[in-house]
């Protein structure tokens, strides 16, 4: 059993990781609300904003 010893930077690096994840991340391009997030195709837009721009960037309502 021997465990390999970690550097400074290696443990600063993990703690720094850690630390962005979570609702408040990701946020709404256009307006910042942290709510009601569409992240499919990437694109982190909140539903109240997507129902506005939704067919400019070509989405269609059915």
């Amino acid at each position: 059993m021997v465990e390999e010893k970690k550097t400074k930077t290696e443990k600063i690096s993990l703690k720094i990781l850690s630390r962005f994840k979570g609702r408040g991340t990701r946020k709404c391009r256009f307006c910042g609300n942290a709510r009601g997030i569409v992240r499919r195709y990437g694109l982190n837009i909140c539903r109240r904003c997507f129902r506005e721009v939704g067919e400019s960037i070509g989405f269609r309502k059915f």
